[in-house]
């Protein structure tokens, strides 16, 4: 009689598996922009432990002693504020009012995203345990 290995479907995870998860994480949610529900689905976890790790890198991005993943947040929201200033600059040229109101568009999506980061960042911050 051979035993099948039963294919886990829900924690407790091992610290490896955490952080092979947590990794995935954040690849797919910071640097491809996937929303929780999605990276669920293609990880095949729960939702909620998606929802938990991407709070455990917003908790790290507020640290300030995270050195790699503090670096790639700080080279991120750089290259957001240098998009921002590029596209004001195509402001100050001349163009049609839809490419002016696309590229305010755009401006203004920059500015919640920045926005957006630095809020769930100063929370975890002050309020670890939310």
């Amino acid at each position: 009689m051979a035993l099948e290995q039963e294919t886990k479907h829900g924690g407790p995870y091992t610290k490896q598996e955490q952080e092979i998860r947590r990794n995935k994480v954040f690849e797919l949610h910071f640097e491809k922009g996937h929303p929780a529900v999605n990276i669920a689905n293609i990880l095949g976890v729960n939702r909620n432990t998606i929802n938990k790790d991407i709070e455990y890198w917003y908790s790290e991005f507020g640290e300030s002693e995270c050195n790699s993943n503090r670096n790639w947040f700080d080279k991120q929201l750089r290259r957001l504020e240098f998009q921002r200033i590029r596209l004001q600059e195509e402001l100050e040229k001349e163009i049609t009012f839809k490419e002016r109101m696309q590229i305010e568009n755009s401006i203004s999506k920059i500015d919640m995203t920045i926005a957006s980061l630095v809020v769930k960042i100063e929370t975890k911050r002050k309020y670890p345990k939310l």
